[in-house]
């Protein structure tokens, strides 16, 4: 990776995602249980529990391998980079991803007057299991006293990944990044 470029950690994108799936299986949860079904609430409560359990399972085990061979294949990162605080990475993720946060949660309140809350159910368990595999890899940034960073066009890492470029390794003070003030100071 050569040239000026921006990294975001990828803890914190992967946790921002499954974050937001959890609020969109949550809503549709919800809904679920409000709203009639045809499956009827009971059996609705009950095939969501266990597609809750099976989509954490999966998603704690999806990309597994293949995310440890990205944080050790990864490259030292270069100087002329500029990383992005945490507290940026979030609401920027959230901006770029409003319309499939409404889109989800519509869809699930929809799968809600079929399934009751299973639909919003397994939405809520993949999030779950996404946001356990992103503290697996901070336990793993800690145990090695580095932090991965990925490029900022890269941010959902979801997509295909033949995609997404190389990870980069900073030391854990890189994580601790404050944003830029922007403006005039504290008064």
């Amino acid at each position: 990776m050569r040239g000026t470029y921006a990294l975001a950690r990828v803890v914190v994108i992967r946790g921002a995602m499954a974050r937001t799936l959890m609020w969109i299986g949550a809503v549709g949860a919800v809904a679920g249980l409000i709203v009639p079904s045809l499956t009827g609430r009971a059996h609705g409560a009950l095939l969501g529990g266990g597609l809750f359990v099976l989509a954490a399972l999966a998603a704690l085990l999806q990309r597994r391998r293949w995310y440890a061979a990205r944080a050790r294949a990864a490259a030292k990162a270069a100087f002329a980079i500029t990383v992005e605080p945490p507290k940026e990475t979030r609401p920027r993720l959230a901006r770029a991803n409003a319309l499939g946060l409404l889109g989800g949660m519509a869809a699930t309140c929809a799968l809600g007057l079929l399934g009751g809350p299973a639909a919003g159910l397994l939405v809520l368990g993949y999030g779950l299991g996404l946001l356990l595999a992103a503290a697996l890899l901070a336990r793993w940034e800690r145990a090695h006293r580095t932090v991965l960073w990925a490029r900022t066009e890269d941010g959902r890492l979801f997509g295909r990944r033949s995609r997404i470029g190389a990870f980069a390794t900073t030391g854990p003070a890189a994580g601790q990044v404050r944003p830029v003030v922007h403006g005039a100071g504290r008064r």
